[in-house]
């Protein structure tokens, strides 16, 4: 049997059984009537309630009852239920109707039973004729006494308004005692049949809404398998199905151009964009015109002590072309160099240097107009850096070393 076939039979059988529910709930409005005051349902013949409330006692667990000369060693439950019913009274002075409110109490007993820890009843209490739907459920556990008014074990309060729902309420209760918490529990189902027409009309919706989604299964499974179903309008037939392909064929497909992100620059119109292109042209030949002239180690002749850095880079470099005299060749660094024309603008020096531009010697001090002679300052003690530097361009003896290139060391 499939799933379809026992959805089917589903159906079926909801189909029958709302069915048998619309004849009773015919019937019942035939004879029963809705009364929104009381909120129950009441006999068209006699205006009598047929509300009822069903209680069914299970057990008890955690029970602490008393162990004395005088206390029995029985225990029972007690249900009390208060209903408050409204009533309307004609006053004679103002020839008016009156509601009055009146509490109709009905009380009932279970068997006793031996007194333990955990003590079991399991018997059903049916209350009839409830007139109204307000009210409370009082449970109490009651512990006999050999002499005077039995002993309160526990009690638990149930407001009627929590069984409108009419289905049973089943669950483990606390029991208070002097509006205290104790440790002792009770277990009992209650329910509440207030009106039968609208438990009913209940059903009905709800095997109805089952049944809608039987339906709506079936109708699913019917349109994955591809069942025959009606030929849709031409309206429809005309738009393209959104999961279904469509056959591209090349010679009627347009062509369209590549779209790149410099789309934008590129569809401005040749004369917007002119200057751009001299301006482009004349730095590429510019670029082309002028090479970019190699770094060559610049001949030290100045006679002055400048950092170890720049004497291992003088050292390390090539040196510059020997064949013009050193004058030309000061007069000629300025046009080879005149890319970092303006880097090098505030130098005094026209030399260029690749890592730091040289410092002009400082002007001799000119003597004091007292006459006096200038007082003979000691010789200093050569630093670190000095010593390493003697040490790389001299020899043992003191003689400068002979450099690579042709480069004569500075003597100290």
């Amino acid at each position: 049997m499939s799933a379809v076939d026992d959805v089917e039979a589903r159906i079926r059988r909801l189909d029958e059984a709302r069915a048998a529910k619309t004849a009773q709930l015919r019937q019942l409005q035939h004879e029963l009537r809705y009364n929104p005051v009381t909120g129950v349902d009441e006999r068209l013949d006699n205006g009598r309630s047929v509300a009822r409330l069903e209680v069914k006692v299970e057990a008890g667990r955690n029970m602490l009852f008393k162990a004395g000369f005088l206390s029995g060693q029985r225990t029972y439950v007690r249900v009390t239920a208060e209903v408050v019913t409204v009533t309307s009274k004609e006053v004679e002075v103002e020839k008016q109707l009156q509601l009055q409110s009146t509490t109709v109490m009905e009380q009932k007993m279970t068997t006793k039973r031996p007194v333990g820890y955990t003590p079991r009843w399991g018997e059903s209490l049916l209350f009839e004729g409830l007139p109204a739907a307000v009210g409370t459920l009082r449970v109490d556990v009651m512990q006999e006494e050999r002499i005077g008014a039995d002993e309160l074990v526990g009690t638990v309060v149930v407001p009627l308004a929590r069984l409108q729902s009419q289905r049973a309420m089943d669950k483990w209760h606390m029991l208070t005692k002097h509006d205290k918490a104790t440790i002792g529990e009770i277990l009992f189902s209650c329910r509440f049949l207030r009106s039968p027409i609208s438990a009913l009309e209940l059903e009905l919706e709800l095997l109805q809404n089952q049944a809608n989604e039987l339906h709506l299964f079936l109708g699913r499974h019917q349109n994955l398998i591809g069942l025959p179903t009606p030929e849709p309008s031409s309206s429809m037939t005309s738009r393209p199905k959104p999961l279904q392909g469509k056959e591209v064929v090349p010679e009627e497909t347009p062509e369209r151009t590549a779209s790149t992100r410099f789309s934008a620059v590129a569809s401005f119109p040749p004369a917007m964009r002119k200057r751009e292109c001299v301006e482009n042209v004349s730095m590429n030949a510019e670029m082309h015109e002028a090479p970019r002239v190699k770094r060559q180690r610049v001949v030290d002749e100045e006679k002055q002590v400048n950092s170890l850095s720049d004497r291992i880079a003088n050292w390390l470099l090539p040196a510059a072309p020997s064949s013009a005299p050193t004058s030309a060749t000061k007069t000629e660094a300025a046009p080879q160099n005149g890319a970092f024309a303006g880097e090098g603008a505030g130098m005094t020096s026209s030399q260029f240097f690749p890592f730091k531009q040289r410092q002009a010697a400082p002007a001799q001090r000119r003597p004091r107009r007292t006459g006096r002679p200038l007082s003979s300052t000691p010789q200093k003690t050569p630093s670190a850096l000095q010593a390493i530097e003697k040490w790389l361009f001299t020899d043992k003896d003191g003689n400068p070393r002979e450099l690579p290139f042709g480069r004569q060391a500075p003597s100290y």
